[in-house]
């Protein structure tokens, strides 16, 4: 059997601990983030609330719901001096909702002052799982848009990793005016349109799928772009998932 001095197995269980609960510095962005998600308490909250949020003081924060179950991941997705926004995976036995946590700089103060969900009609899933059951239906471009629409983040930026080549031959198709071609990988990859906007230049959006207001897609971006903003009431997600492209939400 091996033998470890006792001040090796104190520095490793130390390590481990410093691992295993990680901290952070009180009335920080990632300590608020934690606090409203993961803890099953968070005490003077109206303290660290501002805006819409004000109206939720006496409600139960998503850490305070879940009563400590579940896993909960957060990284971020925006930073300036005065502004944080956090994307946040919550999994749920086999089920993975994705929030995302706007916080403002007020007084040298933290504060969390929205947070957003992207939500689609009941019908979506409805009848992305009506087409699932039909085999002539199953492989059509429709139910593939379907598919990806209802995806969570993870999904739709490993989807486009996967499938970077077929998006780069796309975007060569739409510079070229190769519309044939163009519609073709559009329908292979379940996307249902792409474009550019007179207000981003030098984007190009490639849409997944859109319900009045709601939608989701990609966006490549060259060098000199000039990217949305994400907004509590209208883009609330956008991530780079390689240099040059990006995944975006918007509601």
């Amino acid at each position: 059997m091996f033998k470890y001095p006792i001040k090796i197995l104190i520095l490793f269980f130390i390590c481990l601990s410093a691992i295993s609960a990680q901290q952070f510095s009180p009335g920080s962005p990632e300590w608020l983030v934690d606090m409203f998600f993961a803890k099953s308490s968070f005490p003077d909250k109206a303290n660290y609330f501002s805006g819409e949020m004000l109206n939720e003081v006496n409600e139960q924060t998503i850490g305070e719901e879940l009563k400590g179950k579940g896993e909960i991941s957060f990284h971020q997705i925006k930073a300036t001096n005065d502004e944080n926004i956090f994307a946040v995976e919550v999994k749920l036995e086999n089920k993975l909702i994705d929030f995302y946590c706007f916080l403002q700089k007020q007084n040298d103060v933290w504060k969390i002052f929205a947070v957003r969900r992207f939500i689609l009609p009941d019908f979506v899933f409805q009848v992305a799982d009506s087409l699932s059951q039909l085999p002539t239906l199953a492989d059509s471009s429709l139910y593939l848009s379907l598919k990806l629409f209802i995806q969570n983040d993870a999904q739709l930026k490993d989807y486009f990793v996967t499938n970077s080549d077929a998006f780069n031959r796309l975007l060569n198709y739409f510079n070229q005016d190769n519309k044939a071609e163009g519609d073709r990988m559009l329908a292979k990859l379940g996307l249902t349109a792409i474009f550019r906007d007179e207000n981003f230049p030098g984007c190009i959006f490639l849409l997944i799928n859109s319900f009045q207001s709601i939608g989701a897609g990609f966006i490549h971006a060259g060098d000199s772009a000039k990217l949305p903003e994400i907004s509590i009431n209208d883009l609330i997600y956008l991530e780079e998932i390689i240099p040059g492209w990006f995944v975006f939400r918007s509601i």
